[in-house]
């Protein structure tokens, strides 16, 4: 089938799936169902008919006003459904005509021989995490937080289909990986179970358990909502308290404790099976299933791009005693990480700055606002990198070459 077809499909399809994250953006952060009540006008609420929800040409066709209220409608709507098609477009003509993202390290004849028909599964989960991540920087920033049901439910999808799908020869793997680096993915998701079921019997202590301190760019929002609720009568809950420096850094040191497990039984499980170990005979037959190489590959994936955050976050909050990464970055990064592997997602982590530097510029000198939510940045590089991957990789990888032996899962991606 010709390119321009797919395009076109792609498009269209993009442009439905973004019309279904307009609905996840405002209402799930809200606390309301994704299926009732349907699709309704924000201003009057009167339901709308299926014609004046077609994506894009639904909001041209009324002008951008409710066929029933006649009062204005966003172009939020229709602009997220024509970036998400636009997305879905991009990539497919990135992978599938210019070659870049899934055929790293292959051959040009190989290359041709990758068409959407063969390796449709791949591309589908790499757009199943645009819409994820287009989802989450939307609500990021909006309202500074990132939705955790988005990306752990992507984060879940990852990590099934790396098990029951994902080959070595497969453009996009994530399970050709190194004895060592499986056995480091095995221990820490053993330790990070272990943490968070002593978390969940309360074994382990709670950081910030009556909330995180307030962002000074959500405390107008906050009060406001607050106002409107006693208004109407509801309970509502108090505002975090006010931390001093050193009550926030004890509350990062209860973290460290929650990441202890998986750093040491990480570790300790390398050991244990290398050779003349004694789990190395052992860990050689397990390893030889491709499901567990996936599991594994998507954990460890998962695993380092959240442990890449979280670190961040700990060390920035214990130098500077003011939180500096929410917790929600951490999740956003272990779901691409999920997607993409362990090698991407750092690369991403460490580009991300440069997708918010001038937005950042902007604030430092035109606003008072300091605060800036930081997965649309993380979003953006992360899609970077799903097309630019290899070429990064390859410049600096000869200074790397010990860090991607033991952390990095083989060239799968581009």
């Amino acid at each position: 089938m010709p390119h321009l077809l797919f395009i076109v499909w792609l498009f269209v399809l993009g442009a439905c799936v973004g019309s279904f994250l307009n609905v996840v953006v405002w209402r799930l952060p809200r606390g309301e169902s994704l299926v009732t009540p349907p699709s309704r006008c924000p201003q009057c609420n009167t339901r709308l008919a299926w014609y004046d929800n077609v994506p894009i040409f639904g909001w041209i066709f009324l002008k951008g006003r409710c066929r029933y209220c006649k009062k204005p409608i966003s172009m939020r709507y229709p602009i997220i459904e024509a970036i998400t098609g636009g997305l879905f477009a991009f990539y497919y003509v990135m992978f599938f005509m210019l070659h870049h993202g899934l055929t790293c390290s292959m051959s040009e004849a190989v290359r041709d021989q990758i068409t959407i028909v063969n390796q449709w599964p791949i591309f589908a989960l790499y757009l199943w995490l645009i819409g994820a991540l287009l989802a989450s920087s939307l609500i990021d920033a909006e309202l500074f937080i990132i939705e955790p049901r988005v990306v752990w439910l992507t984060a879940g999808v990852a990590i099934i289909f790396h098990a029951l799908l994902d080959r070595n020869a497969m453009p996009g793997t994530l399970s050709d990986l190194r004895p060592a680096s499986a056995a480091l993915s095995a221990g820490a998701a053993i330790g990070w179970a272990i943490s968070g079921a002593l978390w969940f019997i309360g074994k382990l202590p709670v950081s910030f358990p009556q909330g995180e301190p307030i962002l000074e760019a959500q405390r107008p929002e906050i009060e406001r909502e607050i106002r409107e609720a006693k208004q109407r009568g509801e309970e509502v809950e108090p505002l975090p308290p006010a931390y001093s420096k050193g009550q926030i850094r004890a509350e990062m040191r209860k973290e460290m404790v929650f990441l202890m497990p998986p750093l040491m039984l990480g570790g300790l499980m390398v050991l244990l099976t290398m050779p003349g170990k004694p789990l190395f005979g052992f860990w050689v037959q397990l390893y030889r299933h491709d499901w567990l190489r996936g599991l594994l590959g998507a954990l460890l994936g998962g695993m380092v791009g959240g442990f890449t955050v979280w670190m961040t976050r700990i060390l920035g909050t214990l130098g500077f005693g003011k939180v500096g990464m929410g917790r929600g970055d951490a999740d956003l990064m272990f779901c691409v990480g999920a997607v993409l592997g362990a090698g991407p997602v750092v690369i991403a982590f460490f580009m991300a700055p440069f997708f918010g530097i001038l937005i950042a510029l902007y604030m430092l000198f035109f606003s008072k606002q300091r605060e800036m939510p930081y997965g649309p940045y993380l979003s953006l590089a992360s899609g970077f990198v799903m097309i630019a991957y290899c070429p990064i990789a390859d410049y600096f990888g000869p200074g790397l070459t010990t860090l991607i032996e033991i952390m990095m899962t083989p060239r799968g991606i581009q």
